[in-house]
């Protein structure tokens, strides 16, 4: 079994990617700030961006549960949520964290091409408040991308679910280190 305390790591760090007015709190205003910003990107698409993010929001913070966007909820209670599921069952946490990236993604793949872009992939980073140049070139490094500064819809999703809940060590201190460059950890 992965390292427990590495897992409750990772999971504080994608609280503060998703609380996206850095207020301590993941609310509908979050969710809803974050469909903004992926509306201001590509307005043609916005209801298809909508219903991709909302199942994305959705999976993401209330695990297979009915969405209850009357609650705020802490960076703890996130984490407890997180350990909880995942302790009873890897499998399910791993099939709605894909779920989730997998509809962030199609969301984030604005031309619809599936190739991402360095361009394309800070587009997706600024949605979420996260349009720093050192963390996102990091970012896409990480994910490996070929000779043409490019990376597949896959190398983005295999990348996003190692790092909410893989294993590869190396490639979560890689980020951190980033993170850390910034000020954000």
């Amino acid at each position: 079994m992965a390292d427990i305390q590495m897992m409750e790591e990772k999971w504080r760090i994608v609280f503060k990617l998703i609380d996206i007015d850095k207020n301590g709190l993941v609310t509908v205003k979050d969710r809803d700030d974050c469909k903004n910003n992926f509306s201001n990107l590509s307005p043609q698409d916005c209801v298809q961006l909508s219903a991709h993010l909302d199942q994305f929001w959705d999976n993401l913070i209330f695990h297979g549960e009915s969405p209850n966007w009357s609650q705020e909820i802490n960076e703890d209670e996130f984490v407890s949520r997180f350990k909880d599921v995942y302790l009873k069952d890897k499998a399910i946490v791993q099939q709605r964290v894909g779920d989730a990236l997998n509809n962030l993604l199609h969301a984030a793949d604005l031309n619809k091409d599936g190739v991402f872009t360095f361009e394309k992939f800070f587009k997706f980073h600024e949605a979420f408040n996260l349009g720093h140049d050192v963390v996102v070139r990091t970012t896409f490094d990480l994910v490996g991308p070929s000779s043409d500064d490019t990376c597949t819809f896959g190398m983005v999703y295999d990348f996003y679910v190692e790092l909410f809940i893989g294993e590869d060590k190396e490639k979560f201190e890689s980020l951190k280190n980033a993170y850390r460059a910034i000020g954000m950890l």
